[in-house]
């Protein structure tokens, strides 16, 4: 039976017999349309966005709560579960950056005496995958599996201006639109174009009075951002060393997890070409000023 289904699909993707797999289609479809959304849905608001019936997506909807993947609100809108974070971190990307990070993280922690942690974006959140805590009594730390609003975290503000034009204007676009105090349009994109023309930020935390995040990317073989390592900077006596040395030991550790992934020499450089013009909106606006 399992060969027949893998005779299937591989026939069907090489394009020999056109066989297709509607309800797999559906609930595919449906998974990708709520993590674009990035909100809780109605089975009305999923049929009307998806251009499908009720009645088509009655079923998948029953058996994807059924099998954990979305869950029903008190409101009786549906949203995703965690399902689909765990089934990601046994996938040997995720494997495979967590093991690449983890003695790096572990080496930043203990020469940096701050805590620090990893984070990929899923689609409109920033998702802690990887927490080392600080080797000091008093620390500041966030827990594993952690979701934030993407631009909350500085993590986020990186893995957002390294994203496509396209996401960046989608995202964006809904951020403003539903008023969730991440500032104007202006705010937002003036704030994403100096973290793409630095390569990194470095700013007062939006959540912890006190508190400095310091958020570096980090790059996969082909270049891309795959994720950003930050360090919530949070001075204290008992702490040997200052922001400046947290900042280079930060961005170091960030290259060397880079490098590991198999980004070139190039790749991981965390400083931007301060005269680029494919910042994620340049062609709105100037990018003004030298780098302080």
């Amino acid at each position: 039976m399992a060969a027949d289904i893998a005779q299937i699909v591989d026939e069907g993707e090489s394009g020999r017999n056109g066989y297709r797999v509607p309800a797999v289609e559906k609930a595919l479809d449906i998974l990708e349309f709520m993590a674009a959304s990035g909100e809780p849905l109605t089975q009305t608001e999923i049929a009307t966005g998806m251009g499908r019936s009720i009645h088509e997506i009655y079923r998948i909807l029953l058996l994807l709560e059924k099998r954990g993947y979305i869950f029903r609100t008190q409101s009786d809108r549906f949203r995703l579960s965690l399902k689909l974070f765990e089934l990601a971190h046994m996938h040997p990307p995720v494997n495979r950056l967590v093991e690449c990070a983890l003695p790096v993280m572990r080496g930043l922690a203990a020469n940096a005496d701050q805590s620090c942690h990893l984070v990929v974006r899923e689609g409109e959140s920033a998702l802690v995958v990887l927490q080392i805590d600080s080797p000091l009594p008093m620390r500041y730390s966030v827990a594993l599996g952690s979701h934030f609003p993407i631009l909350e975290t500085s993590s986020g503000a990186v893995l957002l201006a390294h994203s496509s034009r396209a996401e960046l204007d989608r995202i964006v676009e809904r951020i403003v639109a539903a008023g969730e105090g991440q500032g104007s349009r202006a705010e937002i994109e003036a704030r994403l174009n100096e973290v793409a023309r630095l390569g990194y930020e470095m700013r007062a935390s939006l959540a912890v009075e006190g508190c400095t995040n310091i958020s570096m990317p980090v790059r996969d073989h082909t270049g891309a951002v795959i994720a950003a390592l930050t360090v919530p900077f949070l001075p204290q006596k008992a702490a040997r060393f200052d922001r400046s040395t947290v900042f280079e030991r930060t961005k170091a550790a960030a290259e060397t997890i880079s490098a590991a992934l198999g980004a070139g020499e190039a790749a991981v450089s965390s400083r931007a070409d301060p005269e680029r013009r494919d910042y994620p909106f340049s062609n709105r606006q100037e990018i003004q000023g030298e780098e302080t």
